[in-house]
């Protein structure tokens, strides 16, 4: 079961570059990438709304009272906006590879970060020698790619 997780976990992160070819693509087709990123957003939705009615449909009646927590949590709309509109345009000025050897690189860096200070409630995970050795051959792999 790990190991078909982790399968399906790569299979997903492929998924990502394709998002955003797809939705640069778009963005140029319906005036620009925030456009695309908007389009893209909204498709999303439906589709989250549409599955959430089918499996969990008690939730979606009751979000107002699941909203109680921290004013922080609220933030991850606003980071994947960031993220898929920026992405949307800067993939067309750097190529697809680095910009994705740019992501990756920051998300394991900060993912390292947040294990180890436990940041947002994530459990505490120390950055070890094994941890730091793997962050610099990403930072040499990235040096690769944009060469």
């Amino acid at each position: 079961m790990k190991y078909l997780l982790m399968f399906f976990t790569l299979l997903t992160g492929a998924m990502v570059p394709v998002q955003a070819i797809l939705n640069a693509r778009l963005g140029k087709i319906t005036g620009g990438p925030l456009m695309g990123s908007l389009l893209s957003f909204f498709t999303g939705f439906i589709c989250l709304l549409v599955l959430n009615i089918a499996t969990n449909h008690p939730a979606v009646l009751q979000v107002k009272d699941n909203a109680a927590g921290p004013w922080y949590i609220w933030l991850g709309g606003l980071i994947g906006a960031i993220f898929v509109g920026y992405i949307t345009w800067v993939n067309q000025q750097q190529g697809v590879a680095l910009t994705f050897a740019l992501v990756v690189s920051g998300q394991i860096f900060m993912s390292l970060l947040a294990d180890h200070y436990g940041m947002f409630g994530s459990m505490v995970q120390p950055i070890t020698l094994q941890k730091a050795a793997g962050a610099a051959l990403i930072i040499a792999g990235l040096i690769l790619i944009k060469k």
